[in-house]
């Protein structure tokens, strides 16, 4: 993670979590007042020339910043924020089932480590869910509770036996 000089802490997007890192890269551009780059092609009509192309070039350059080798090496013909923004969202915002597959098997592989801590594994759980919605795929509560249930480590296998014994009364 790295804090580029506004307080907000992101990580290079490296083809993983799309969807939190533009959320994260968009507060940073707002809080930059450089948003506007990834939202017009064209220069605003109420802005000066020279003001439009510092803008675009600041924004271009912070999204940059914050691409992995191996993406930026994909964007790196993009002259504009808007072209690079754009091409960002078309390649790794897919709603494909490749990507639908690779959430699965995220889901379904996800194994909390002994030195895990109950926070660290239900935020990740966490965030693979919301990958999941945002490709429009949300769970029923009981169906977020199987996975999360079959992940935790075996340290709190009575935890989650008991857990799942009471549900059980209640037609989890």
């Amino acid at each position: 993670l790295e804090t580029s000089g506004t307080g907000i802490e992101i990580r290079k997007f490296d083809i993983k979590d799309f969807a939190l890192w533009k959320e994260m890269m968009q507060d940073m551009l707002i809080i930059r007042r450089q948003v506007q780059a990834t939202l017009h092609s064209e220069k605003p009509t109420s802005m000066r020339i020279e003001e439009w192309r510092s803008i675009d070039e600041i924004a271009r350059s912070t999204i940059r910043m914050h691409l992995a080798e191996n993406v930026y090496f994909s964007m790196a013909k993009e002259k504009t924020t808007f072209k690079r923004w754009e091409k960002l969202q078309v390649v790794y915002e897919k709603e494909s089932s490749s990507s639908k597959l690779i959430l699965i098997c995220k889901l379904f592989n996800m194994k909390m480590r002994e030195t895990d801590s109950a926070t660290s594994h239900t935020n990740t759980f966490r965030w693979v869910l919301s990958e999941f919605s945002s490709l429009g795929i949300n769970f029923e509560e009981e169906v977020k509770a199987l996975p999360l249930l079959s992940s935790i480590s075996e340290s709190w296998e009575v935890l989650c036996t008991t857990f799942t014994n009471s549900c059980l009364n209640l037609n989890l």
